[in-house]
């Protein structure tokens, strides 16, 4: 397998490319809903339909993002973070990284009822330094820098976006236990293939893809880059995306977030 990395624009480049290649299976395609969701959702003119113009194959995984916030914020869990927010509205002062990151805060502000106020990264690594330093007072980070920083005391995380607490921290609640379900937005990962590929070549890779993500090689790998490992159908990936795409649309549209 030759891997050829095509960064750039939300993964755009990347997809784009994609929808001009053979059918053939020789050609494939590990997109984030960086290049599924985001770079359409947030451009007037996207350049490709994530719902048209790929052939799904499977789901790979979805990312083990945490609720951070600085040690000096008198919160231990999420409702006490809460509760301080209300007694200090617009005060304090949440980080993003990415277009995800933004979402995950105003669905937190939205359900909870607070106001905070939004300073913007060129990437999770900028926004780190500022959080330990207090500058910024809670962020949401899927870096695993974020997660060794929490054990050593210099974070304290106090919810994780996925359905069942991480082993990476286990002792820290998903965001349902913390009280706020609301925050619905996630961060996943599948294999798609150039439009119109035959449906024996899609199952034929599905198999794989969804054998490879049980091997414990593989699961132990994908927990290092932050992933917790899912398989899918070809369907189920397809109706990730649709709702996916359909989520991020109304939150951005409630969000008053400027196209791009």
């Amino acid at each position: 397998m030759v891997v050829e990395n095509r960064p750039g624009a939300d993964s755009a480049i990347a997809a784009e490319q994609m929808t001009r290649m053979e059918p053939d299976g020789y050609t494939i395609m590990f997109a984030s809903n960086s290049a599924m969701t985001a770079a359409v959702a947030l451009r007037k003119e996207p350049r490709y339909d994530p719902l048209k113009d790929f052939t799904p194959i499977s789901m790979v995984g979805r990312a083990t993002v945490f609720f951070y916030v600085h040690p000096g914020v008198p919160a231990k869990n999420l409702q006490e973070f809460v509760a301080h927010a209300r007694a200090n509205p617009g005060k304090l002062i949440y980080g993003t990284g990415n277009p995800l990151s933004i979402l995950y805060n105003v669905q937190l502000m939205n359900a909870a009822k607070i106001e905070m106020l939004h300073v913007p990264y060129k990437g999770e690594g900028p926004l780190n330094p500022d959080i330990i330093a207090g500058r910024v007072q809670s962020a949401f980070l899927s870096t695993g820098s974020a997660v060794s920083l929490a054990k050593d005391g210099k974070l304290r995380a106090l919810a994780v976006l996925l359905k069942e607490r991480s082993p990476l921290l286990p002792e820290v609640p998903t965001i349902d236990e913390a009280g706020v379900p609301q925050v619905t937005v996630r961060q996943w990962a599948g294999v798609y293939g150039p439009p119109k590929m035959p449906r024996e070549i899609v199952e034929r890779l599905n198999k794989e893809v969804n054998a490879a993500v049980k091997r414990p090689d593989v699961i132990a790998r994908l927990q290092t880059y932050g992933y917790s490992p899912e398989g899918s159908t070809p369907q189920g990936l397809l109706e990730i995306n649709r709702e996916d795409l359909a989520l991020w649309r109304r939150l951005i549209a409630e969000a008053k977030l400027p196209l791009e």
